[in-house]
């Protein structure tokens, strides 16, 4: 049996969100006889949490109670795994409350999506579901992953980006600088947040204002991009690796406005149930041509930021060229993109089990390197006069 922990939560805006799509995947989890599902709970005052409280997505109406039913914990290194180990420990007690194999991170936004808590599991030394520390540092912020495509020839939106505190200082030349660069309407991000937090189109100067104003509240760097009228939003799903990777059938989301917001994606009718209860039409109506041409940029992309798990690449068609953009990468997108991969004849469990073996691929991957240098230089330097 191995111990799978499904790590949700966190400290984000998409606090929320994170929880929707782990009770999802710990529903597929508990029926596969292979795994012993272990939660762990980040809460909103980033504090850890384990039990079997946190396995029923009922409890989640009142965060509170879920906090006192829970027992709280912290993560250490193991031989080969990790512990969870009660926090405070307590005198004349055995620590250990569990422990995992393998961990699988399901948390959106800071904190989780953006290589910190990948960053946190390469010191566990154990197997952990999705991107790497760079991949995940690169995808979740959306500068940075526009930069790199750019570099590379992958063509996205145009787009630039300035400091907020340079908004503070700098308003009105910034904004000159914007309006020589893009037309009108423009489209205003937070760089490192996702599920469409803090987004707001702007169709003159004082819109731009109040976009930018909105933005600066949920990140310190802002990304003001062309806004594409009448465009399309194609959106595909790649599973795997860089060593084995496969593509999912092309969605077109529908909603009335000109983006999808994060009411189109989790209030109402999809409060629940994430991006797989938003408005699509799958597959998408696209010609071959622009089809596989899709396929080919999602592929490139993906091994190019070296990403890992699944991801959901969201495409924007230019109405006047045809030509598809990328516009942002999902790497632990909202519901896992697993009615994509349903509609591609890929189960949810399926799914799953092909993340879970692309992260034991890239650990063996890790072991097969050389991490030390059996010599110690310090065996024989003059070490006198060295702290003074």
């Amino acid at each position: 049996m191995i111990n799978i922990g499904v790590i949700f939560g966190g400290t984000s805006v998409e606090h929320e969100v994170s929880i929707i799509s782990a009770q999802q995947a710990i529903a597929q989890l508990q029926d596969m006889s292979l795994y012993k599902i272990v939660p762990i709970y980040i809460s909103k005052q980033n504090r850890w949490y384990t039990g079997d409280y946190l396995l029923e997505v009922e409890h989640f109406k009142d965060l509170k109670k879920v906090l006192d039913n829970s027992t709280r914990v912290q993560l250490v290194k193991g031989e080969r795994n990790a512990y969870l180990i009660e926090d405070p420990v307590k005198k004349f007690k055995n620590p250990i409350i569990d422990h995992i194999d393998v961990a699988f991170p399901i948390i959106h936004g800071t904190g989780g999506e953006d290589g910190s808590l990948q960053g946190l599991l390469e010191h566990l030394d154990i197997p952990y579901v999705g991107c790497n520390v760079l991949a995940a540092s690169l995808t979740m912020d959306k500068v940075a992953s526009k930069l790199f495509l750019q570099s590379t020839g992958i063509r996205v939106v145009d787009g630039e980006w300035f400091f907020t505190h340079h908004w503070l200082n700098y308003q009105t030349d910034i904004i000159e600088a914007l309006e020589k660069k893009l037309p009108y309407p423009m489209i205003v991000k937070p760089a490192d947040i996702g599920s469409s937090v803090g987004v707001a189109p702007a169709k003159n100067r004082a819109e731009l204002i109040e976009a930018v104003d909105f933005a600066k509240q949920y990140s310190t760097r802002i990304l003001v991009e062309k806004m594409l009228v009448g465009m399309r939003e194609i959106n595909i799903s790649v599973l795997g690796d860089s060593e084995k990777l496969e593509i999912s059938v092309c969605e077109e989301p529908i909603t009335a406005s000109d983006f999808l917001t994060y009411e189109d994606k989790y209030v109402g009718e999809s409060r629940s149930k994430g991006m797989s209860a938003a408005k699509r039409k799958i597959p998408a109506d696209l010609t071959p041509e622009l089809r596989r041409e899709i396929e080919q940029m999602a592929v490139e992309a993906f091994i190019a930021l070296d990403c890992a798990g699944v991801t959901r690449i969201d495409f924007m068609i230019d109405k006047v060229s045809g030509k598809p953009f990328i516009n942002e990468f999902n790497t632990v997108p909202g519901s896992l993109a697993f009615y994509l991969w349903e509609a591609t004849g890929k189960s949810f469990k399926d799914m799953l089990q092909a993340m879970i073996d692309a992260s034991y691929r890239a650990y063996r991957r890790k072991e097969a390197l050389m991490r030390s240098n059996d010599i110690n230089i310090l065996s024989t330097a003059d070490l006198k006069g060295i702290k003074k």
